[in-house]
């Protein structure tokens, strides 16, 4: 009876060892690496139940993380040749700790590249919560990246993963997808160039890896003055900037350093308005021309929205106004008909602080009324008292409003004198519709009638066509 058992015993490894041979080949084990895994197991593991352990582990293994996973993992066994460290638990571990298309795309990367060593690293293999936290297009990217450029140790150096999961899924599959598509793997990892992306938080620097991808314009824009650029703008110009350089692929003329310092001259909301012009109207050639780019002050001045008025008008027209040292030679030129006037207005609508003005003294009145009433025991009462209340409280209206409508004027008055002063220092010429001689098809109409609730102003026409 002892002897029956002690054989059975015996036969037992053997038996469990056909098995995960079975489970193996079903997994999709090819009968070339079948051969490298029993040859290395049999040397590894002299001990018959050590290596039908050891097997079973790996048959376990190739059955959790799924058919396609599978065969780029015996792929992978197949052209490295090296089968102990990818038949390490270790690794074993690591494959099935993240989820089977990362698996998938992780073998894939070791088989295309051999980086066996360092695709097999420790860090690596501890940077699970990475693999975790980009989704499933950020991994095809990463491990398109590696297998590209065969840049295996500098794209698994703990920087670049620490700073991939930081920027977001959707970042990085820009940032590793300029990586493959460009080559460029020193420089898109250079530490400047992490460290400005990150500033710039995760849309930004989505936008602007997706322009390197797009115009493969590495040393244009991992210069240290286009980086400077757009760490002083901040996060929404700089996504403006780099999504014009994209729409454009004008990466050259966008980088000169001229249009650099009129960026950083405009400030942060016209420079915003300055990069949106340029991605939506293409006028690259206009919108960086250097009469334009000598205008910043004025531009400045006028503020967000009017300077995105003025480089639309100046797209369409298709002209610049003249460079600040030669204002007079333009305005000579522009009575010769060959330059159009652009007046650079955006009027405040200082009306609509009239409304609150009337309600504020209503509220004082009342409340004035309201404690005299309180204080005078009776002064006020009766109809007599109301309609008397009631008399002075429009004559105060009428009042305000004349008073009011004055202020409002003379504010309009006075931003229009600044304007028009502003105007001319930078030789941009002052437009006067009604007193112009000019009939523009566009804000007159028969009669003539003035458009003006067209172009914003009835005096001072904004017209670009003028």
């Amino acid at each position: 009876m002892d002897s029956l058992a002690s054989g059975q015993h015996g036969k037992h490894p053997r038996r469990e060892e056909e098995r995960a041979l079975r489970r193996l080949v079903k997994a999709g084990c090819g009968e070339d690496e079948l051969r490298l895994i029993v040859t290395h197991l049999g040397r590894e593991f002299p001990d018959g139940e050590a290596r039908e352990r050891k097997l079973s582990e790996i048959a376990d293994f190739a059955t959790a993380i799924g058919g396609p996973a599978a065969r780029d993992y015996f792929r992978a066994i197949e052209e490295t040749k090296a089968v102990a460290a990818l038949t390490d638990g270790r690794v074993l571990a690591f494959a099935r700790s993240i989820d089977r298309h990362t698996a998938e795309w992780y073998f894939w990367a070791i088989w295309g590249t051999g980086a066996v060593r360092e695709l097999t690293d420790e860090r690596v293999l501890k940077a699970v919560e990475f693999f975790r936290s980009i989704d499933s297009p950020a991994t095809v990217e990463y491990f398109l990246a590696i297998r590209e450029t065969k840049a295996a140790k500098e794209l698994t150096d703990e920087r670049v993963l620490a700073f991939a999961r930081s920027i977001g899924s959707d970042a990085a599959v820009e940032y590793f997808g300029a990586c493959w598509e460009t080559k460029a793997v020193t420089e898109l990892t250079d530490e400047q160039v992490l460290g400005v992306a990150l500033a710039l938080g995760g849309e930004a620097a989505q936008e602007y890896f997706r322009a390197i991808r797009e115009t493969k314009a590495v040393t244009e824009l991992t210069d240290a003055k286009v980086l400077g650029l757009a760490q002083t703008l901040g996060s929404r110009p700089a996504m403006e900037y780099f999504r014009a350089i994209r729409e454009t692929k004008a990466a050259s003329e966008l980088t000169d350093e001229k249009v650099l310092l009129f960026a950083e001259l405009l400030g942060k909301g016209p420079a915003r308005e300055y990069f949106r012009a340029i991605a939506s109207t293409k006028a690259v050639a206009v919108l960086t021309g250097e009469g334009l780019l000598d205008a910043s002050g004025v531009i400045r001045s006028i503020g967000a929205d009017a300077a995105l008025d003025y480089f639309l008008a100046v797209a369409a027209s298709g002209v610049v106004p003249p460079p600040q040292g030669t204002a007079d030679g333009g305005a000579s030129s522009s009575r010769a008909g060959g330059v159009p006037v652009l007046t650079l207005l955006d009027i405040p609508a200082y009306e609509r602080y009239r409304p609150v003005g009337l309600l504020g003294v209503s509220a004082f009145f009342w409340w004035y009324v309201w404690q005299f009433a309180h204080f005078s025991l009776g002064a006020v009462r009766g109809v007599e008292g109301v309609s008397l209340a009631l008399g002075v409280w429009l004559a105060a209206l009428a009042g305000a409003y004349v008073l009011l409508g004055s202020l409002v004027e003379r504010s309009a008055e006075q931003f229009l004198q600044r304007r028009r002063r502003l105007l001319n220092e930078h030789g941009i010429r002052w437009h006067d519709c009604l007193e112009s001689d000019r009939r523009c098809e566009l804000c007159w109409g028969s009669g003539p009638t003035h458009e003006d609730q067209r172009y914003d102003y009835g005096r001072f026409c904004r017209c670009p066509a003028c």
